[in-house]
């Protein structure tokens, strides 16, 4: 049997050739409709590329209508073609592995300690 061969463009890959210095250009699309392109590192945490993106996107227009950081969470297309909401923000982004690296700012449907709180009722029976 052949040894096991990965895809050279892989860039979630850890013998990746793409970015040698350990970052990835990673597209952001904000709920304001603003674009902004970062070089992250690849074992970045979701929480730390978000604070990331909040230092640069401050910087750009419409930031002000933003509410504040905590407020949204990240949404991206995984190697399933399944579009995935990252609310477990300390997952690195070479665990996650986008399809793409594009990472769209979603607004939070509601507190994750209701959805706990939600999670917790049904597999103790509560209504």
């Amino acid at each position: 049997m052949p040894p096991a061969v990965t895809d050279s463009l892989d860039i979630w890959a850890v013998d990746s050739q793409i970015g040698a210095d350990g970052s990835i250009s990673v597209d952001f699309l904000l709920p304001t409709g603003i674009y902004i392109n970062l070089d992250v590192p690849r074992d970045a945490t979701i929480s730390q590329i978000k604070q990331l993106l909040w230092k640069q996107a401050h910087s750009y227009p419409l930031f002000h209508l933003l509410m504040e950081i905590d407020s949204y969470m990240f949404s991206c297309v995984n190697q399933t073609a399944v579009r995935e909401e990252l609310e477990d923000e300390t997952q690195r982004l070479c665990d996650v592995r986008p399809f793409l690296p594009v990472l769209k700012l979603v607004t939070r449907n509601c507190d994750p300690r209701e959805k706990l709180d939600s999670k917790i009722g049904v597999l103790i029976g509560k209504g």
